[in-house]
């Protein structure tokens, strides 16, 4: 099937409220340049082939449907060239708006598509409260782009990071947990992305001056917490070495050092509490 796709794409600033659930789709690059890519996708338990012609708005694109074991033939000559992604289909007025939410290597990437009927329709597109900067025809930004070079730069103001410190004490699993600086609810600590600094020495930085505890991230483990109404939280397991007595944030935070089951009836965001125990779970494994 061939047809003239004309579409603009957005960041997320955070997830819709009553978002249904998603597809998981894996999607690999056989060839692609500046005007044409090719390419294959398992979307759920279906399997294309596609060819798309063309930059910007409007695109060329020619899709066929494969089996599964064409798909998995043709997969390895994708690496390197890979992304993965959960896609939800949300009601924007006449719209349907398809959310991706990125995971593996570009957690956590969160874009929006919308596809029109025309260009004058194009325009005259208003846009949902959780939309962000738009990034149509920006290269960075293309699926293609992200599958070889990740995520781009200016893509950091759109999450957080967290460090979810713990340690073992008599041989029970414990974690650190922190109050805002309001003191009025229990989190974990966060903070921003930092110019030229790898996430995970983020989440000791913000482990230390929030929580003060010293620690080393645990390689290749993370999670990303979508919270609503709130930025994307990348959460990476901290495993302390060194509680400190004093720390650069104590006279404004309160920090408990306690058995995962405690510390979880103590946060109440509950997107936060099930992360944090998906995370422990795969620690305990």
């Amino acid at each position: 099937m061939t047809k003239l796709e004309i579409e603009r794409k957005f960041l997320v600033r955070h997830l819709p409220a009553h978002m249904p659930e998603g597809t998981r789709i894996l999607q690999g690059y056989l060839a692609c340049d500046e005007q044409m890519e090719v390419r294959i996708r398992q979307y759920g338990g279906t399997c294309f082939l596609t060819v798309k012609e063309g930059a910007g708005l409007r695109r060329r694109e020619t899709e066929i449907e494969i089996s599964s074991e064409q798909f998995h033939a043709l997969w390895p000559s994708t690496e390197g060239r890979r992304l993965e992604k959960v896609r939800s289909l949300v009601e924007h007025g006449a719209y349907r708006v398809e959310v991706d939410r990125y995971t593996g290597e570009l957690e956590p990437l969160l874009v929006a598509e919308v596809e029109f009927s025309s260009l004058e329709e194009s325009k005259t597109f208003t846009r949902p409260g959780y939309f962000g900067r738009e990034v149509t025809g920006e290269e960075s930004y293309k699926n293609r782009a992200l599958a070889i070079h990740g995520i781009p730069d200016g893509a950091a103001l759109t999450y957080q990071i967290g460090a979810l410190p713990y340690l073992f004490r008599e041989g029970r699993l414990h974690i650190v947990i922190v109050t805002n600086s309001a003191q009025s609810r229990w989190i974990i600590p966060k903070g921003q992305p930092e110019a030229d600094m790898p996430r995970q020495d983020v989440a000791v930085m913000e482990a230390l001056e929030e929580a003060g505890v010293i620690g080393s991230c645990v390689p290749g483990l993370r999670s990303s917490c979508h919270r609503k109404g709130e930025k994307t939280l990348t959460i990476y397991p901290l495993k302390v070495t060194t509680v400190l007595k004093k720390w650069p944030e104590m006279e404004w935070r309160k920090r408990a050092v306690l058995p995962v089951d405690k510390a979880l009836k103590m946060i109440s965001d509950p997107e936060l509490s099930e992360c944090i125990k998906q995370l422990t779970s795969r620690l305990l494994a």
